[in-house]
């Protein structure tokens, strides 16, 4: 017994690793602490910048009918162009990029969203004096815990309501630019002189309207032209303030948004924002020049001449600055490049290879800046310009190179490690102690393991290097390599594989499921194949009933069909509840349990109609009562199955835009078909060999394509990934993140907890074994697809990918023994209880 829990502590632990493993290798936190600061620029053509942030405009609207003031700036005053974002395409990671010039830092998704997950620099660090107005999920990341000189305000978060008519959008960015303006009437006399300084006005009305009435919507153009209009008096008011031509500004987004008003993923309307400035130090020119997000920061910081933020990966866009001052173009992209050599060098040291020697790329980039400094003001303006901006390019290069060196190492050490665990999983579930074991081979294994640690560790120490990971991951590896020699040296391979027609089939299933499984993960129409197969398997392989074939095949029409988007589409959810109400005539024996699901069926159709508001207290009842509605039924295990279909039913609809209910009926439908004798003969006997068979092997992989299929019978990966709260506004329409969520995750979840409850007509442990092995076999290859380069929505998807295959089994245990009381509690049995406790004491 306390060898299983110390393998399933081992197990537990091997997958942690591995998940963690993976991203940290590819996306390592970008922040290093304590890093140089250069120096403050003289001349800056800009004492003061406004940086306006319209939180969710995308590109694509934005250009095809640019609002009057805007449209002017870029014709006459100013330049323009895209600001190409990154995934995630939310808030938060677009403003971060924005205002310290990094991607967010990977722990940020561990540590929340609503507090500064680490301790980076940013524009608002640098300047003389920063205010901040905004959304209350936004301002605090820069004013929590900062300096006197950085001051921000935000209006209540009851006010982020998605209800247009009771929300007033409008009065959200109303509210900012409000506080500006009376800023600028009581308090700019005292800093009329003062030079870096900084305002963020962030807008969060687009992002609001986009979500409700969608981005293509008149209500969506008119929060853009309002935000415009606003825009148009605030530079008439500052400019008649300050009088001093001395202000910059800056138009932007954090992000886009698709056309169903979700963001998220990486669609070019997600990822293409519009950029323009104008002001102080800007060019004018009429011409469209496209920047990354994080070059942003590097332009407020240089208009102003404060430091660029230390950990900014940013290039100084140089278009946009004005043509005339070609010397502080020159010293502000030597500033740029000093700024960028510092994390350069300081990843050299990380890395901790050779640290005796200076690496060449380091050498020849500290050559290059010193002899760009040596000719400060002898050399031709123009051929310094050119010089700086290829020693720009070099930099980013070694950055790239250096924080990317150790990757093919560390995945070396993770893929041993996941084999090694591999290994010692299938001597667990198949194999049988062997009588003879040679004891000298063992003492061999465990004198070599210590040998190999100690040596990983005095290399640590000897090398001097503060990187502790190439050694971590290297004795984690060597350990599960340890772990899978012994078991192979103490057990016999037990796994029977006759040879005829029937176990090569099985086999033959096997492979082709995985197949399926692991190309579905990124072509989601593949998994209709999957269930073709599992469907032609019930039937001829494992001698299914008919339904089960006719259903199988049914199902497999959903990964074929268009993603589910939020635009609700009112026929199809009612022809559910109309499908529901019939199959409660036919299913439900009980007629006061028929009268109760009729109720309740019609009670939902009401509220997402629109004929009973059922966000107060109907909606949340009809969730809240789910639990309580199965438990009062049967626990016979095929009347217990109907009992969770009908009972998640109603609130799953309040959640649904489309045919994600057909979905879920026609699922649940098709698992109630699983006949209960489906692994043994009779539900007592129990098999006294404890070895796995291929039968078994087979089952665990259609519930493995069962799992995936609920994840993407109706999305795929961008549409999980985005977040659109058109899909909660029967419970919710007041932003609430964490609200929001857990509805989201609920819907997800609904089907994997058929699934779940399925499960318990198995009744066998050597399944989930199963369903584990094979998970962690589909998950080995995907190790090497996750990368930190190409396509925004290639990374994004090969994270998922991976972070999908790696809890598939963990999932699907998981939401077996969630499912267990919902199978087997009855309050009429609970009461039976009760009574005859009484009577007993009596």
């Amino acid at each position: 017994m306390s060898n299983n829990y110390v393998f399933i502590i081992w197990g537990f632990l091997m997958h942690l690793i591995i998940l963690w493993g993976v991203l940290d290798v590819n996306f390592h936190s970008p922040i290093v602490q304590d890093l140089p600061s250069v120096e403050i620029l003289k001349n800056a053509p800009a004492k003061r910048l406004l940086l306006f942030v319209a939180d969710g405009l995308r590109f694509r609207t934005f250009i095809e009918a640019p609002p009057n003031f805007l449209k002017y700036v870029m014709l006459n005053k100013g330049v323009w162009g895209v600001s190409h974002t990154r995934v995630p395409t939310e808030s938060r990671p677009g403003i971060v990029a924005i205002c310290a010039g990094l991607y967010e830092d990977p722990s940020a998704i561990f540590k929340g969203w609503k507090e500064n997950p680490v301790d980076f620099d940013s524009v608002f660090n640098r300047s003389h004096l920063s205010w901040v107005w905004g959304s209350p999920d936004i301002v605090p990341i820069f004013t929590k815990g900062a300096k006197k000189h950085i001051q921000g305000e935000s209006y209540p978060a009851e006010w982020q309501d998605f209800d247009i008519m009771k929300g007033q959008i409008w009065r959200l960015d109303s509210w900012v630019f409000d506080k500006y303006l009376n800023w600028l009437r009581e308090e700019a006399h005292n800093v009329k002189h003062l030079d870096r300084t900084l305002f963020f006005l962030h807008l969060l009305g687009c992002d609001t309207t986009g979500h409700t009435a969608k981005p293509h919507s008149r209500e969506y153009t008119d929060n853009m032209n309002y935000v415009d209009r606003k825009i148009e008096e605030v530079v008439q008011m500052t400019e008649t303030i300050f009088k001093d031509n001395a202000t910059a500004y800056i138009f932007t987004a954090d992000h886009g948004m698709t056309d169903w008003g979700s963001h998220g993923s990486g669609s070019t309307d997600e990822t293409e924002t519009p950029l323009i400035a104008w002001g102080a130090g800007i060019d004018h020119f009429n011409s469209r020049q496209d920047v990354e997000q994080i070059d942003i920061a590097s332009l407020i910081s240089n208009l102003i001449g404060a430091p660029i933020p230390t950990n900014s990966e940013g290039v100084l866009p140089w278009q946009y600055l004005s043509a005339t001052n070609l010397e502080y173009t020159n010293d502000a992209l030597l500033n740029n490049l000093k700024q960028l050599s510092h994390q350069v060098k300081a990843n050299r040291e990380i890395i901790c290879e050779d640290s005796r020697f200076t690496d060449q790329r380091v050498t020849q980039l500290y050559n290059k800046i010193n002899t760009l400094e040596k000719h400060l003001g002898t050399k031709d303006l123009s051929k310094r310009f050119d010089e700086t901006v290829d020693t720009i390019k070099l930099a980013k290069e070694s950055l790239l190179y250096f924080r990317q060196y150790q990757r093919t190492r560390l995945l070396i050490y993770l893929s041993t490690m996941w084999l090694g665990w591999i290994v010692l999983l299938f001597s667990k579930i198949a194999g049988t102690e062997r009588r003879i074991i040679n004891r000298f081979i063992l003492l061999v294994a465990d004198i070599a393991l210590v040998c190999i640690l100690i040596t990983i560790f005095l290399l640590y120490k000897v090398s001097d290097c503060r990187n502790w990971r190439p050694p971590c991951y290297a004795a984690v590896a060597v350990t599960s390599l340890w772990l899978a020699v012994r078991s192979t040296i103490q057990n016999s391979r037990n796994l029977k594989i006759e040879n005829d027609s029937q176990s090569w089939s099985k086999i033959a299933g096997i492979v082709l499921l995985l197949a399926t499984m692991f190309l579905g993960l990124a072509y989601r129409s593949v998994l209709t194949v999957g269930m073709i197969c599992t469907a032609v398997i019930q039937k001829v392989v494992l001698k299914r009933t008919r339904y089960l074939f006719w259903t199988a095949l049914s199902l497999a029409v959903f990964p074929l069909l268009p993603v589910v988007e939020p635009y609700p589409r009112v026929y199809i959810v009612l022809s559910s509840i109309c499908i529901m109400i019939v199959l409660a005539f036919f299913k439900l024996g009980s007629h006061s349990r028929m009268a109760m699901e009729i109720l309740r069926l019609i009670i939902t159709g009401l509220i997402y109609f629109g004929f009973i508001d059922g966000r107060s207290w109907m909606s949340w009842l009809l969730l809240f009562t789910t639990p309580l509605y199965i438990c009062t039924g049967s626990t016979e295990l095929k009347t217990r199955m109907h009992e969770v279909v009908f009972g998640f039913f109603c609130p799953l609809v309040l959640l649904s835009a489309s045919y994600e209910p057909l979905f879920f009926i026609l699922l649940g439908v098709h698992l109630s078909c699983w006949p209960r004798n489906s692994i043994y003969s009779s539900q007592d006997h129990r098999r006294t060999d404890s070895s796995i068979t291929m039968e078994e092997l087979l089952k665990a992989a259609i519930f493995m394509l069962y799992t995936l299929l609920s994840f993407f019978g109706t999305g795929n990966m961008a549409s999980i990934s985005s977040f659109n709260p058109s899909w909660t506004r029967h419970f919710v329409t007041v932003f609430s993140p964490f609200v929001m969520f857990s509805l989201i995750l609920f819907k997800i979840s609904v089907p994997l907890m058929l699934v779940g409850c399925t499960s318990h007509l198995l009744g066998s442990s050597n399944i989930f074994l199963a369903v584990l092995l094979l998970g962690d076999c589909l998950s080995l290859p995907l190790v090497y697809y996750v990368t930190p380069q190409g396509s925004w929505l290639d990374i994004g998807s090969a994270i998922s990918r991976f972070t999908i295959a790696i809890s598939l089994p963990c999932l699907l245990l998981l939401f077996y023994y969630l499912s267990y009381p919902l199978m087997t509690f009855s309050f009429h049995k609970f009461k039976h209880s009760l009574l005859s406790e009484k009577k007993h004491i009596v």
